[in-house]
């Protein structure tokens, strides 16, 4: 903590960090034809999906150049070439994506995939973000492909290794998947990322089991994980084959 912190007293402290945390929701409803014009700032009260819109039109307007990694980060998702904002009066801003990945006809963002209207607050929120912020994510994954999920990953570790304080809540085994091999490839590093497993007990109360990465991005001791739920519907799949192939293979025999 900065020094500055330690004399003005740790309620002050957590109070900023809460007020300045930005909070990007699991739910963040259906794309729109037009968004609220709201003010843009350091602060960003309440659900973080009401501000893109502004957000994104004020990068445009000063030429920011967070506009451009904007566009980056959602071809790396392989989900669209671009995206504007174009205001349609003094209170409703309209969204504007390419049609498609390789293309550059702007469209509304009502027409086109579902999976770019839920990512959009999350690549805004980060870019958004300045050096030391919290950004909360819930399920930043939802609506991706999983081959977008994937490069989901290098999108957060950028913001991580830019500085910002990222904490992905998810269910994807995929995007952690894709976390650790990103530790592996030495791209971002192990301290930089830590694991939190959340479990409900036989009572009802919510247990938390915590874990570090090491250099090969493993992380030892781990309650039961997704990869060993995904193993297991694999070999209950394929023996629901194999007990059905078998048979067929023994009388082609005979």
């Amino acid at each position: 903590m900065d020094e500055k912190w330690v004399s003005a007293g740790l309620t002050t402290y957590f109070r900023f960090v809460i007020l300045s945390t930005i909070h990007v929701p699991g739910l963040r409803g259906n794309p729109s034809r037009s968004y609220r014009t709201t003010a843009v700032g350091d602060l960003f009260p309440g659900t973080f999906e009401n501000y893109i819109a502004s957000a994104i039109l004020s990068w445009q307007a000063t030429q920011d150049p967070r506009l451009g990694l904007l566009d980056k980060g959602l071809q790396t998702l392989e989900l669209t070439k671009q995206v504007r904002a174009k205001p349609i009066d003094a209170t409703q801003i309209e969204i504007l994506v390419s049609r498609l990945p390789v293309e550059s006809e702007l469209v509304n963002i009502a027409d086109v995939g579902f999976g770019v209207s839920q990512v959009l607050p999350v690549l805004v929120a980060l870019l958004v973000a300045k050096r030391g912020q919290l950004v909360y994510l819930e399920e930043p994954e939802l609506h991706l492909h999983p081959r977008a999920q994937q490069a989901l990953a290098t999108v957060l570790a950028d913001a991580a290794n830019r500085g910002v304080r990222v904490i992905a809540e998810t269910h994807s085994s995929i995007l952690l998947l894709a976390v650790q091999t990103l530790v592996a490839e030495g791209k971002i590093s192990p301290d930089k990322v830590m694991l939190h497993w959340f479990q409900q007990d036989a009572r009802g109360a919510t247990k938390v089991t915590s874990g570090e990465m090491d250099q090969l991005g493993a992380y030892g001791d781990w309650p039961e994980d997704f990869g060993e739920v995904e193993a297991a519907v694999d070999n209950r799949y394929l023996d629901a084959v194999e007990s059905k192939v078998s048979p067929r293979k023994k009388r082609a025999k005979k």
